[in-house]
């Protein structure tokens, strides 16, 4: 049964920890150099293990398994997408081609999405990590966040008091990303007809 056939016979969490749980794990150079980079073991695989894939990059957002062996794809390390600990969502992560977007294209990070809005992630002077890449939060042992869609970066993290970075030319980013949206709206007025006197 190819990936596609099980997300189409399987919904919601059900079938993103089904296909999670059905990749291999990442080939030895990968996990190679992931240990080259700092990354421990330990956040390779708990608590769940990272899974390695083909994929091709759909849009800015998106990503699909590559089942046909097509030119474009890609070999990505394969993550899951976490709210409360419940996977909600894959998410790809090309290093060599520098791209990361999540399967379903409206993920908004790579960490548990609970991190956004829980006030313990910055309770008591901390703050929210936000790291530059996935490389960054496995270097960190999967604390804090990597944003897979700074569009959305306003609408999730606008209330959060504190945010942490390791890089001040990316803290300056994300500032540019926590700009309030221009409206879009367009605002008409009806303006009753008078009666004729």
């Amino acid at each position: 049964m190819t990936l596609q056939q099980i997300a189409r016979a399987l919904g919601g969490e059900v079938c993103n920890n089904a296909v999670h749980r059905s990749l291999p794990i990442p080939s030895d150079d990968v996990i190679r150099w992931l240990i080259d980079q700092g990354v421990s073991d330990d956040a390779m695989t708990s608590p769940w293990p990272l899974k390695e894939a083909r994929v091709k990059f759909v849009g800015p957002h998106a990503f699909d398994f590559d089942a046909d062996g097509d030119a474009d794809a890609t070999r990505a390390i394969v993550f899951r997408a976490e709210d409360r600990s419940e996977c909600s969502d894959l998410i790809a992560w090309s290093a060599s081609k520098g791209r990361i977007a999540s399967w379903h294209g409206n993920t908004f990070c790579l960490g548990d999405l609970d991190d956004c809005f829980n006030p313990g992630s910055w309770a008591l002077g901390g703050g929210l990590f936000v790291h530059e890449n996935p490389l960054a939060w496995l270097q960190a042992k999967r604390d804090g966040i990597t944003i897979v869609r700074p569009d959305l970066t306003y609408a999730m993290l606008r209330h959060v008091p504190r945010l942490v970075f390791a890089d001040a030319a990316y803290g300056r980013q994300v500032r540019q990303w926590l700009a309030p949206p221009k409206p879009s709206v367009e605002i008409l007025v009806e303006v009753p007809e008078r009666a004729a006197a």
